[in-house]
């Protein structure tokens, strides 16, 4: 099923343009983007005609390969992207998440849009369940847990995610990675490659 993320445009009046400066540090920035991450430091045009920068994919590309990098993301920020969701309005709960247990914002976002259809799903909706937490195959609206609100699941499962995923002392830690947390937290074999796809849209819009 493919989601749109709603993004923004702007424009700049009287700037002269970026000094010297700027592109040495910009060119020594592509360097290190293409030695330590191999990403390309040449913008690309996606299929919607919309220019996403090295920048930003080193950004959503650096989050998959560690989810306990800080975001610093701001309630605002995440909502705009959630805009006209039944997701929209969760920006706090996510950036405080991250600002408590240290799993980034972006990753819990995408995590929570992947499992419950961006809000969509029965066990969302009747249990405020956004992560398909304990919904096992067997019997995944049975067994899926009950929170008294969307805020308390995203709190409780950030925290959850933190102890026994991400701590090397966690019953279910293989690393950093979204494809790490993957081995343990889904039976689906494209659930990491989807949610670091949705990383890319909403770091990348």
């Amino acid at each position: 099923m493919a989601f749109k993320i709603n993004g923004y445009s702007g424009s700049v009046s009287n700037f002269s343009g970026p000094s010297d400066s700027y592109y040495t540090a910009k060119n020594r920035f592509n360097t290190i983007l293409e030695q330590k991450l191999g990403v390309s430091s040449t913008d690309s045009q996606t299929s919607t005609g919309t220019t996403t920068t090295s920048a930003t994919k080193a950004t959503a590309a650096a989050i998959a390969s560690d989810v306990t990098l800080k975001s610093g993301a701001t309630a605002e920020e995440i909502n705009e992207k959630l805009s006209g969701t039944a997701l929209y309005g969760l920006g706090g709960a996510f950036a405080d998440a991250e600002k408590k247990y240290g799993v980034n914002a972006w990753f819990l976002t995408g995590l929570a849009i992947q499992e419950s259809g961006y809000g969509t799903s029965r066990i969302a909706a009747d249990k405020n369940n956004l992560f398909g937490f304990q919904a096992y195959d067997a019997s995944p609206y049975a067994s899926a847990k009950q929170f008294s609100s969307e805020e308390e699941g995203i709190d409780y499962v950030a925290k959850y995610l933190s102890d026994q995923y991400l701590s090397e002392s966690g019953k279910y830690y293989n690393g950093l990675s979204i494809a790490d947390i993957g081995k343990r937290y889904a039976t689906d074999q494209n659930w990491a490659s989807a949610i670091t796809q949705l990383l890319g849209n909403l770091v990348g819009a």
